[in-house]
């Protein structure tokens, strides 16, 4: 009889020690190997190529005037986010696209030109992460303005003061909250107050 329940003691250890071991071996078998996880930090904290920020005749980063807005929907850079908005000109609805990095409100709008496919038409500059290749962007004065390119003409145009620059493939506009009514009837690129503020940057 004591032989019996000293057997079945043992057994019953014998059967918890491999109980034990084997989930301990389910454990170690389920937990992954944090070596061979993908490394997602990287890819969390990816930055945008400055490349992208760079404003140029026809062209801002990789979007350029004409091409088709497919292409420029397929490749969307990393660290750069798409969405499509509505616009109305001149009292008709069309499609453009606002292009952003991730982390920032504001970026370019691209707006688009379709007939039997969509291209790209014209291209605002919005974020001062946006510069050309003589340090012009949103931000800056029209003294520095004046400084990095030649200005044909400063003109009032729907409401908005309007710096062009046509050797350059852009437009710039003004910020003119503080100028008079009597200062803009009678404004010219000789005439614009050196400090006025760039607010947007027309690609064509």
């Amino acid at each position: 009889m004591l032989k019996n329940i000293i057997y079945a003691v043992l057994l019953g250890v014998g059967m918890a020690a491999c109980l034990s071991q084997q989930t301990e071996d389910e454990e170690t078998a389920s937990a992954p190997d944090i070596s061979l996880l993908p490394d997602t930090a990287e890819e969390e904290t990816a930055q945008p190529d400055p490349a992208l920020f760079v404003v140029e005749k026809q062209q801002v980063g990789n979007v350029r005037i004409g091409m088709p807005i497919a292409q420029m929907r397929e490749q969307v850079a990393v660290g750069l986010s798409i969405k499509d908005t509505t616009l109305s000109l001149e009292g008709t609805q069309s499609t453009a696209y606002v292009l952003r990095p991730e982390d920032q409100p504001k970026g370019i709008l691209v707006e688009q030109a379709c007939e039997d496919d969509c291209n790209v038409w014209r291209i605002s500059v919005l974020s001062p992460t946006y510069e050309t290749a003589k340090g012009i962007g949103v931000g800056a004065t029209y003294s520095e303005l004046q400084q990095a390119y030649e200005i044909h003409s400063v003109t009032f145009e729907e409401g908005n003061l309007v710096a062009i620059a046509p050797e350059a493939g852009m437009s710039f506009i003004l910020d003119h909250g503080t100028l008079s009514g009597s200062q803009i009837s009678s404004i010219s690129a000789a005439t614009v107050p050196a400090d006025l503020l760039i607010r947007k940057i027309l690609v064509y």
